[in-house]
């Protein structure tokens, strides 16, 4: 597959603009972490974009009228309604801070038993059920999937140059960048592999969610880390110039950041799209790791 230049993809958009709507909202509005409870008119929106049948985390967002986030703190269940209106079961939502100490999002883990169209509920704190807006749960997934081998992609690390030619994170940890992710998921070893480019990120999450990464590597050495630059070429002149590094188009990413978790023999166990925290992070690693 040849260099793939990219600009904004349409599968960012959502995510981006839920991002961006929460950013600007304002801090003593209806909804904030710890806000008000949710109101019966709310645009409640399924951002992960790429969900197929099985077990997947969801993504879920918040909007009032005004395009302000209200995704708040407050503990509410999802629920989650198939192509025949069929409710599944309600799973209980997790908040995971998208721009940290702003404004966040909604996780579930859920399980799919049928492609189609489905439609996502909040179920709040006073037993309201807010009907939110459908969303896509396709055959297979796009990007590599849970249970799927990891990818042996050949991407960059420090035999390849200084730091800021691989990585566009400020503050770049050089642990993050000792061997490729076919070095890594080949290893016998759990691996943490993270897709993200702070410095082009189109929903302002791949910072965080690369420093939530980060915060873990000293307690978890056991675990191989990998941070995977977006972008080949970071000495782009213009972001319209910019070229998809190899491992993403391999990894078939529709959007940025994503992390993985790969396990000892190489089989992806967790996929985390858009944000994902530390406590969700170390979790998850437990799970693999035992």
């Amino acid at each position: 597959m040849g260099p793939e230049r990219l600009f904004l993809r349409p599968a960012s958009l959502i995510l981006a603009l839920s991002v961006a709507a929460a950013s600007a909202s304002c801090g003593d509005e209806t909804g904030g972490a710890g806000g008000e409870a949710l109101p019966d008119d709310a645009l409640v929106l399924v951002v992960s974009t790429d969900l197929a049948v099985g077990r997947e985390r969801v993504l879920v967002s918040a909007l009032d009228r005004d395009n302000r986030s209200l995704v708040t703190d407050r503990p509410v269940r999802l629920a989650f309604f198939a192509p025949d209106g069929a409710a599944a079961e309600e799973a209980p939502a997790r908040f995971v801070w998208a721009v940290p100490d702003v404004r966040g999002m909604w996780t579930a883990q859920v399980v799919f038993d049928t492609p189609g169209v489905w439609s996502v509920a909040v179920r709040t704190t006073d037993d309201r059920l807010v009907r939110g807006a459908p969303f896509s749960v396709a055959p297979a997934p796009r990007t590599v999937g849970v249970g799927e081998r990891a990818p042996p992609s050949r991407s960059k690390t420090q035999a390849d140059g200084p730091l800021e030619s691989i990585t566009s994170d400020p503050d770049p940890d050089p642990r993050l960048y000792g061997m490729t992710v076919a070095e890594a998921v080949g290893s016998g070893r759990p691996s943490v592999i993270v897709f993200a480019t702070p410095a082009f990120c189109t929903g302002q999450t791949c910072g965080p969610v690369l420093d939530a990464a980060k915060s873990l590597i000293d307690r978890r050495p056991d675990v191989n880390w990998v941070h995977v630059e977006v972008y080949d070429n970071l000495d782009a002149a213009g972001p319209e110039n910019l070229v998809l590094a190899e491992p993403v188009s391999e990894w078939g990413l529709p959007t940025e950041p994503w992390v993985f978790l790969v396990d000892a023999d190489g089989v992806v166990t967790d996929r985390f799209e858009g944000v994902v925290g530390p406590a969700e992070l170390e979790e998850a690693l437990a799970r693999v790791t035992g």
